[in-house]
């Protein structure tokens, strides 16, 4: 979708994993704005394979109005000198987390057709069904100006990185997994050999010569 660098499995401190993650700088009037100017994009993808899944991820009633009185306290705390910070993403779970804790422009949840409802949706999070005639938008996401590009690439660059000396090191078990199977295979042929008498040729006797 015009997204130069992508990966999956990106961990983000604080949010924790992003199943897919994507960044890019969209020409004029080929952004998600429309607008008449490069703009960078930063998208998130969530994929949700059950019901279940996906609720795990919805905070609990009252965490989020809980999280934004925390960070209200903070900013008067700052002014008045105190030094006692409280926690402003306790009890959050993913899909609110990514929202008060921005690093992504766009949001989307990624589930089959018909698991999750337009009415499910977080706040500002979009959605991407999955069915026979591939990943439809059905809800497109809101939005969020705020964003973390060059942190969100950093964290992809590292995610690929790791990928690289993973998929070394499955190269390198492969290879001594076919050498350990032809070894054990030329074992199985040795002792398969059966021993066999070979007697010598007896002596000519001079009356035959």
């Amino acid at each position: 979708m015009g997204y130069r660098c992508i990966a999956a499995e990106v961990r983000l401190r604080p949010l924790g994993i992003i199943d897919a993650v994507g960044t890019g700088l969209f020409r004029p009037f080929h952004n998600y704005l429309f607008i008449p100017r490069d703009l960078p994009q930063v998208c998130f993808i969530e994929c949700k394979a059950s019901r279940g899944d996906f609720l795990a991820d919805c905070s609990r009633d009252g965490q989020m109005r809980l999280c934004l009185m925390e960070r209200e306290r903070n900013r008067k705390s700052r002014r008045r000198g105190r030094s006692r910070v409280l926690r402003q993403a306790v009890g959050l779970r993913k899909f609110e987390a990514c929202l008060l804790q921005p690093m992504a422009n766009l949001h989307y949840v990624l589930a089959p057709a018909g698991l999750v409802q337009r009415k499910d949706l977080p706040p500002r999070w979009g959605l991407l069904s999955f069915g026979e005639g591939g990943i439809s938008v059905v809800v497109r996401a809101e939005w969020q100006e705020t964003a973390r590009c060059e942190y969100v690439e950093s964290a992809i660059a590292r995610t690929l990185t790791s990928d690289i000396y993973r998929a070394d090191d499955r190269a390198i078990h492969s290879v001594n997994r076919a050498i350990f199977s032809q070894q054990q295979q030329m074992a199985d042929r040795i002792r398969a050999v059966r021993p066999q008498t070979v007697f010598a040729p007896g002596r000519l006797d001079s009356n035959h010569v």
